[in-house]
C-alpha cells in the first residue's frame, strides 16, 4: 500500500468514527429537535474538518502531518487517561453507563493510535520529503 492510498484509508476512518460518534451522540442525548441539530452540527462539522485535513495531507503538507501527530499523540496520551478514569469510577459506582463512555473512549483512542502509526510511517513520511 503506497503513502496516498494509507492517507485515504486513514481519511475514511474518521469518516467513520465520525458518523459513528455522532449516532451514539443522538442515542445518549435523545431525539429532541435541538439534540438532533447539535448531533447534525458537529457530524457534519468533523466531516469537513476530516475532508479539509486529508486534502491536506494527499498535498503533501508536511507542517499539517506535524501538527496531525502531535495531536494524535496527545490525543492517545489525554484518551489513556480519561479511559484509566472511567474504569476506576466504575469500580467505585457499579455504573455500566461509565463502561460505555470508556469504550468510547477507548474507541478514540484506537483512532487516534491508528492516525499516529500512519503519520510517522516511513512511505508516509517520504510522501512528505
Amino acid at each position: 500500500m503506497n503513502a496516498k492510498q494509507k492517507i485515504e484509508n486513514l481519511t475514511h476512518t474518521w469518516y467513520g468514527f465520525t458518523v459513528f460518534m455522532g449516532a451514539v451522540q443522538l442515542l445518549v442525548n435523545g431525539l429532541g429537535v435541538f439534540s438532533i441539530l447539535g448531533a447534525a452540527f458537529s457530524t457534519v462539522f468533523s466531516l469537513v474538518v476530516s475532508f479539509a485535513f486529508g486534502r491536506l495531507l494527499l498535498g503533501g503538507s508536511s507542517l499539517t502531518r506535524v501538527l496531525l501527530v502531535v495531536f494524535s499523540a496527545l490525543g492517545v496520551i489525554v484518551g489513556v487517561l480519561g479511559v484509566g478514569q472511567m474504569l476506576y469510577a466504575f469500580f467505585g459506582d457499579w455504573s455500566l453507563s461509565l463502561l460505555g463512555y470508556a469504550a468510547l473512549g477507548a474507541a478514540g483512542v484506537s483512532v487516534n493510535v491508528k492516525s499516529f502509526r500512519v503519520l510517522t510511517d516511513k512511505t508516509v513520511k517520504a510522501h512528505f520529503a
